[in-house]
Order: structure tokens, then sequence, then C-alpha cells
């Protein structure tokens, strides 16, 4: 009888051992149901994306085929993701053939092609673009090697030309040889020489600085000239390359000179507990019926427009719409952006300028942004961000005649104001160009297959307020400013207009 039971209680625990094995099977089953469930979900709402590469682990040579396929992705990054591919396109560039160029160039090479070497071969082919939002980072063996096109800058000689009609005069100057004061200019034979407008003397002349445009250092210009005679000079100008001053934190906010020409320095932005900013606030209201102001921004590079905003109301109750940044996005361009990010974090420990919380958010914004282009079958989106003084626009013409200086340390609110020169009628944009705008601190980033090279470029394009494009070296003065050119000389030809 006691061995009926002990059997009878033997089958009672298999029986509940078998049943115990099948509930754990039946909830590892369900867990692993749920589990690709959510990654199904997760996956349909945040983009898979590639990991940029930062290990450095890369190839410290390409072969002949991974030159090749790494041009054919950098071509197509650049023709579906790059906002000035079409503009430049339209004006005459052949992008293939520039590319088919930097191919034909490296391939002959009998010796294996450096990654770091091909890196720079890169940049150097999209020079033509006058981009410096371009750039190319190499990550390889512990080494971050960096290539960007560099902005274009004026050089200048020095000589002072005088335009007679369809001929330039050497003007006199104590700087350089009397030899060729009053001598015909012919031509130079090392470079293209540019002729960039400066300050006349007199309101009926048109003179010119004589010099060159570039972003390296230049050999002199080797170039001739004649006097009236037909005697032929030949000499060598060096070109110099003129500091572009830039301003510091610890300056006060303006600098104020009154006068028949009043004269404004604006420095940097300020808090409004700042005396110095209620002091220029105050200056605006005291300005408004000035005939003739000038406003210096020169060095501002930090300069807002939501600053420079407060000023224009109480100085003026024009309306104006001017500096437009439109935004392209597409879903690899998101993708791209998502790069930009991670490059973010991967460079927070050295210099976090966004907080981790805010870039992880910035993740998720744009992983969403990617689903919701997916799920409404979106192939292109553009956004668009205006730069809008709302003064009234039934208010009169403002009567002030408007004269900004401004270098290529140019902030929003100096863009604003250079483009206001260009667009109301007594305008005058004096100094250097205004440089790139907006800075590609946040654009795409890209990484090439083989080589590993990161690119990365803009997805913002800057247009003027008559919806045109603005060039990548930004907005050209209607006169330049060469040392020892400066405030005295302004001031001259301001009061000779007047």
């Amino acid at each position: 009888m006691d061995l009926v039971k002990t059997l009878r209680n033997a089958e009672i625990s298999v029986a509940n051992y078998r049943l115990f094995l099948l509930q754990i099977f039946m909830r590892l089953c369900l867990f692993v149901l749920l589990f690709t469930f959510l990654f199904v979900g997760v996956s349909r709402g945040f983009e898979t994306v590639d990991s940029l590469d930062f290990s450095g682990s890369g190839p410290l040579f390409l072969s002949d085929k991974q030159i090749q396929e790494d041009l054919v992705q950098a071509e197509r990054l650049l023709q579906d993701n790059y906002v000035l591919y079409p503009i430049l396109e339209q004006k005459g560039v052949d992008w293939k053939s520039a590319f088919k160029k930097l191919e034909d160039h490296l391939l002959p090479d009998i010796n294996p092609i450096l990654t770091h070497h091909f890196q720079e071969q890169l940049i150097k082919t999209l020079e033509f673009t006058e981009d410096s939002n371009i750039q190319a980072d190499l990550f390889l063996k512990k080494r971050h090697y960096v290539q960007r096109i560099e902005p274009k800058v004026a050089f200048y000689t020095g000589i002072r030309m005088a335009q007679q009609q369809k001929r330039f005069s050497v003007l006199p100057s104590l700087k350089h040889p009397n030899k060729i004061v009053n001598h015909w200019f012919i031509d130079c034979k090392t470079t293209m020489e540019v002729f960039f407008p400066i300050l006349p003397e007199r309101q009926t002349e048109k003179l010119f600085m004589l010099g060159q445009q570039a972003n390296h250092q230049l050999q002199p210009l080797d170039c001739a000239f004649e006097n009236d005679s037909g005697e032929k000079q030949e000499i060598m100008l060096p070109l110099i390359f003129p500091t572009a001053e830039l301003n510091r934190q610890e300056m006060p906010v303006f600098e104020f000179t009154g006068g028949r020409t009043p004269y404004i320095r604006w420095y940097r932005d300020g808090n409004p507990e700042e005396s110095g900013v209620k002091q220029f606030l105050k200056l605006a209201r005291k300005l408004q019926n000035t005939p003739t102001l000038i406003i210096d921004v020169r060095g501002n590079a930090n300069g807002s427009f939501a600053f420079i905003e407060k000023w224009l109301k109480d100085f003026t109750s024009n309306h104006w719409k001017n500096v437009i940044v439109r935004e392209q996005q597409t879903i690899p361009i998101l993708k791209g952006l998502l790069n930009r990010v991670q490059w973010n974090l991967h460079h927070s420990t050295a210099r976090l300028l966004v907080g981790k919380d805010q870039l992880e958010q910035k993740l998720q914004q744009l992983k969403a942004l990617i689903f919701h282009f997916r799920e409404k079958k979106i192939t292109e989106k553009w956004v668009e961000t205006k730069f809008i003084f709302n003064g009234k626009k039934d208010a009169p013409k403002m009567n002030t005649r408007l004269i900004v200086l401004a270098n290529q340390h140019c902030g929003n609110g100096c863009q604003f104001l250079s483009a206001l020169t260009k667009q109301i009628t007594d305008g005058i944009l004096i100094g250097t160009n205004t440089g790139p705008f907006p800075k590609n601190t946040s654009g795409p980033i890209f990484q090439l297959k083989h080589s590993r090279i990161m690119l990365s470029f803009s997805h913002r394009i800057h247009l003027n307020h008559q919806l045109e494009p603005v060039s990548p070296s930004g907005y050209l003065p209607d006169y330049w400013l060469f040392p020892p050119m400066g405030l005295t000389e302004i001031m001259r030809f301001v009061r000779k207009k007047n």
C-alpha cells in the first residue's frame, strides 16, 4: 500500500514538473514575441543608421577600386544632398568632369595613394564651390586629419588706379615706386588680377585697388605698365592680406561719436540690465531723424539679430525682410544630421557646447522625423527662416542714409544690416565681404565607405530679399577698405556725398 502511494506521489511530482517547464517555455515564447514586436515598432519609428566610425582603423592606403567607389559615393552624396549643387550646375559647373579629373589624377600613380592624401585632393577638387562649409575629417591611427575649403579673401597690392574710360591709370603712392605713377596698366602675367572698387576722393571718379582673391597665400603679381609714349615698365607687386579684426567679449556694447555724421561702433550684444545696453537703446531714439548714419559692425561675429532688432524698433518704423535661410530636409539629410549628433556626443567630453540631455533629445526628434517622412511618404521638405524686422508696412520711407562697415567676422545682426544696405536706396556697404552664412556648425555628416572620410557640408542656403542665392563669400561691399584707409577716408567720402 505504501509503495502504491509513493508511486502516485512521484507521478504527481513529474506532472507538476512538466507543467512548470511548459509554463517557463510559454513565458519565454511570450517574451520573445513581445520583444520582436517592440523591435519592429522601434525600427519603424526610428530609422536604423550606421554609426560613424571614429576608431581610426581605416586603411592607410587606398586601392584604385576603393578610390573609384569612394569618388562615386562622394559625387552622389553631393548631388543628392548639397543645396548648392543644382545652383552651381545651372551656372555651368560640370560636377562629373571635376570628379573624373580627380580620378584621372590619382589612378595613374604607380604608388598606392595615402588615405589622407586622397582626403586633401578631394577637398582641393571642390574648391571651385568657394564654400567654406565643406569639410572632410579623417580619423586614422589615433590622428585626426581635417581638410576644409578656406574662404576666399582679398589680397591687395597698394596700387591705386583711376578708371579713365576703359583704361586704368596708376595714382601716386608713398609706398610704391614713382616709375609707374601716371602709367597705364597693361596686364599681369602670373595670375588673374582683380580691381577692387575703393572710396573715391571726388564724386565723379572711379578708383580701384589692384589685387587678387584667393584662399591661400599668393605669389607677387608680375604686372606691366606703360606711359603715354608707349614705354613699358614691368614690376613685381607683393600681395598683402589685411588682418580682419575680431571683437572681444570684454569690449563695451558700443561706441558713439556725434557730429554732422553720427558714427556707431556696435561691438557686442549685452544683457538688458547693463547700463551700456540702456544707453544704446536711448541713442536709437535720439538719432531717429538723422540724415546720415554710420554703423560699424566689423568684428561683431556674435552680434544677434534679436539684439539689433530692439535698437531698430526705436530708430525707425519701417518694415524689412531680407536675410532668408532655407533648410532642406530629406531622409538622407536627416540621417546625416543623426551623424552630426553622434559627432557632437563623441566630442562632448573635450568641449561640451550643448548638454548631453539636449543632444539625446535632438537624437530622438530626428528619429521621429525620419519615421514621419517614411509614414507620410515625404521625399523632400524645405523649412524657411526669415529675418523680419516688424515695423509698419505702410510707414513712410526711411530718410536716413545708412552706411554699414563690415568684415568677414559677421554675425546674424551684421548680416541683417549688410543686407539692408542692398535693399534700401540710400544704403552703402563698406569694408570686405561678409563671409559665409549660416556657419556649418550643425550640418549633416556622411562617411565614405572605404576611406572612412567624414564629409560634411551645409543643408541650408542663404537668400537675399529678392530670393536670390547669396554667394558663399557673403555680401560684397560697394567699396573695399584696405590699409591705411580707415574712418578718416570714410568720413571724407560721406561728407562729400552729403
